[in-house]
């Protein structure tokens, strides 16, 4: 078993931390050609480890999924999200500075995540809110307080999702909730077109249209060690 980082959005961590979304899609950074696109009939050309031309040759995009970056079925996922910390207590500050390390947990931190609607932190003043945020990149592995492990991992182009996959990657159709990966009222488009929308807001105008290959990392919340 292999632990790896990923980084997921604000939004994406309530619906994480709710058990509303159990996958997640990100876009391979390769994109395989399609069969004879290559010069290859009747395979796809795909290079995992770089970007050439002439790479693997697959019969099915099927046999590509174990080669995904972010793991295999049984391997851990440690989410990286805006945090910042340790937050010492007052009393405890000698101790932390003979000693910094009991202090390095996620106990010892607070995260944007669970900044309320006015975007004010439940245990910190509006003021002590603008500082110290650490953007999810610089994460560490210590700070981390949300372990995923994969079940399940497959590659499909971004435009085959379906309605239930589209719910397990936390859209709900009955709720304004602010927290939700995205939301939609009953009056809204389909499920499929708001996540188009939601897409192109993070990948931009035409990365919709293009229709990329993406992982499809199927997962479920387990506890940190």
């Amino acid at each position: 078993m292999k632990e790896r980082p990923i980084l997921f959005s604000e939004q994406r961590v309530r619906a994480l931390l709710v058990g509303q979304q159990t996958q997640t899609r990100r876009i391979m950074k390769t994109q395989a050609f399609g069969p004879g696109q290559d010069h290859h009939e009747g395979v796809h050309a795909f290079d995992v480890n770089a970007n050439h031309l002439h790479g693997y040759k697959l019969m099915s995009m099927a046999d590509i999924s174990q080669h995904c970056p972010y793991g295999k079925p049984g391997d851990i996922l440690w989410v990286r999200e805006t945090w910042r910390g340790p937050i010492v207590p007052e009393n405890d500050l000698a101790e932390y500075e003979r000693d910094p390390q009991p202090f390095r947990l996620p106990a010892f931190c607070q995260y944007r995540a669970d900044n309320n609607e006015l975007g004010h932190h439940s245990q910190g003043s509006p003021e002590a809110d603008q500082f110290g945020w650490q953007t999810a990149i610089h994460m560490p592995r210590w700070a981390s307080r949300i372990n995923l492990q994969i079940t399940a991992v497959r590659a499909e182009k971004i435009q085959d999702i379906s309605e239930d996959d589209i719910m397990a990657e936390g859209v709900q159709t009955d709720s304004h909730f602010l927290n939700n990966f995205f939301t939609m009222n009953m009056n809204a488009e389909s499920p499929k077109e708001a996540y188009r929308k939601a897409w192109q807001k993070q990948y931009g105008a035409t990365s919709w249209e293009v229709n990329p290959w993406v992982w499809v990392i199927e997962f479920e919340r387990v506890e940190r060690d």
